[in-house]
């Protein structure tokens, strides 16, 4: 049985993506309010698109997700 999520991997980061600067913003006030944070859990990670640039940024980031086929598409 193939989960919601899996049907929509391969345009999901297309169909729901920010613009490069705002996603810029977003990811800087993350970093501002998880600075203290030694570990983060993002439930629900999808393909990654929160998760990877805080670990670019040296965040430990664990990531949760029923959908292995939205990881796969990262």
């Amino acid at each position: 049985m193939a989960l919601s999520f899996d049907r929509l991997a391969e345009i999901y980061d297309k169909t729901r993506g920010l613009p490069h600067v705002t996603m810029e913003k977003v990811v800087r006030v993350l970093v501002n309010g998880l600075k203290e944070c030694g570990n983060i859990l993002d439930a629900g990670v999808g393909t990654g698109r929160i998760a990877k640039p805080l670990q670019d940024l040296g965040f430990k980031v664990v990531g949760i997700v029923v959908s292995t086929t939205m990881l796969k598409s990262s």
